[in-house]
């Protein structure tokens, strides 16, 4: 079965053109049509004025075109870099459930958690960090392979109705875990979903159907 690949690509815009870099992009992607790639949501970075956009690749060989003539042609856009994931774990009820966290007035906070490891430590430390026991307040949505990238070697994504836990969670679940180096928080400040309800389930489907998940 062919195996699709996650691009979580962040646009870095030019300062003064933060909105009409955002009107165009949007508009860029919602107007994309090549199957190749299924652009699913948009995310606005609190840390800057940024945009990160989650895409499902169906045909690697086709992200260039997609950065080149949809992305990096955009007014405002300085630049763009792509993290590429081929393989990990996912909570598909929550994964389902991005829709309803990403909009109406009761929003989730989100997260994306970059994780170094040690080398020697990264499959066990991948099944470690997988099996945190459940949290009442903080809820992973998956756990991504992010080795193609100079960034981190796995990225997290967690949702919670309370900010601050997210930081409680990451410093005494994750960070305690053998063979975790670093970590790095990025905070989600807005979303723009493009997929509908379809294209999520074929996310679950396609990208995730080797691994199970728990409870």
């Amino acid at each position: 079965m062919h195996q699709s690949t996650l691009a979580l690509i962040d646009v870095n815009i030019r300062s003064g053109q933060d909105e009409s870099a955002r009107e165009d992009v949007l508009a860029r992607l919602r107007n994309h049509s090549d199957p190749a790639l299924t652009p699913l949501w948009v995310n606005w970075l609190r840390e800057r004025a940024d945009l990160r956009i989650v895409c499902l690749v169906h045909r690697i060989s086709k992200l260039d075109d997609f950065l080149i003539d949809t992305l990096r042609g955009a007014v405002g856009v300085a630049g763009t870099q792509a993290v590429l994931s081929f393989g990990g774990a996912a909570h598909t009820a929550r994964l389902m459930d991005i829709p309803l966290a990403a909009g109406g007035k009761n929003r989730l906070h989100a997260a994306t958690v970059n994780i170094d490891l040690a080398p020697g430590y990264d499959r066990a430390a991948f099944d470690a960090i997988w099996r945190i026991p459940p949290h009442p307040q903080v809820k992973p949505v998956w756990l991504l392979n992010t080795y193609h990238s100079f960034g981190a070697d796995l990225s997290m994504l967690l949702l919670s109705r309370d900010e601050p836990a997210i930081t409680g969670y990451v410093m005494s679940w994750v960070r305690t875990i053998d063979g975790v180096e670093d970590t790095t928080i990025s905070s989600i400040k807005d979303w723009v979903l493009l997929a509908n309800q379809d294209q999520m389930v074929e996310v679950a489907e396609e990208f995730f159907h080797l691994r199970n998940e728990h409870a």
